[in-house]
């Protein structure tokens, strides 16, 4: 009784924050935990964001997202990751890009905790255009599931090295042995606020 009351309040947020979120950059709905070979993951959500820059009025935006993984193998993941970037002040559509990336787990523990590390590629806003991206990622896997997720980017622009550091915390509360509810702040230097988001990871 007490899970499906859980399951109705978690779902219940999950649609009003998909109904007013916001947001410019990928959120990164990823923990360090591995799939396992051949098993795959859908994961949809958003992220709410005022991407205003110069500190005036809010600029809000909808960016649902959606990605998807597979485990090549019990300490290897592959996943995409692609949206969409709608300024609620005019409803017009932009592609926020596409990204991918490969992670490899370095620690893979269910009972404590996983450690991984992962290499990546994208294009689009977050990215000035195409960037690349390294990561670290750690999650805890016992009574108050955490994860953190860093990835250093370096975009490909043709003007000069630029550093970008994207940060994620959050939680990762598992409704079923096959869905997880993600939470997670996202902030990247160069933004003003952070970005908010909320998705439902899906096993296949």
């Amino acid at each position: 009784m007490r899970r499906a009351i859980r399951v109705v309040l978690l779902m219940g947020l999950l649609g009003g924050v998909l109904l007013l979120s916001t947001g410019c950059l990928f959120n990164i709905f990823q923990t360090a935990r591995m799939l396992g070979a051949g098993n795959t993951a859908l994961t949809i959500g958003t992220g709410l964001m005022d991407i205003d820059v110069d500190g005036g009025d809010p600029n809000w935006n909808l960016a649902p997202q959606a990605r998807f993984a597979v485990g090549l193998s019990d300490t290897a993941n592959l996943g995409f990751q692609t949206g969409a970037l709608v300024p609620l002040s005019t409803g017009e559509f932009n592609w926020l890009g596409i990204k991918g990336d490969v992670t490899f787990a370095v620690v893979d523990d269910p009972e404590t905790f996983s450690l991984a590390l992962g290499l990546g590629a994208g294009y689009g806003i977050e990215f000035l255009n195409v960037g690349i991206f390294g990561e670290v990622l750690f999650s805890v896997n016992s009574t108050l599931p955490l994860f953190i997720v860093y990835q250093p980017t370096v975009p490909l622009n043709g003007n000069g090295f630029t550093l970008l550091h994207h940060v994620a915390g959050g939680l990762a509360l598992p409704l079923s042995e096959k869905a997880t509810i993600l939470l997670v702040v996202d902030w990247r230097n160069g933004l003003l606020s952070p970005s908010y988001g909320i998705g439902i990871e899906i096993g296949f």
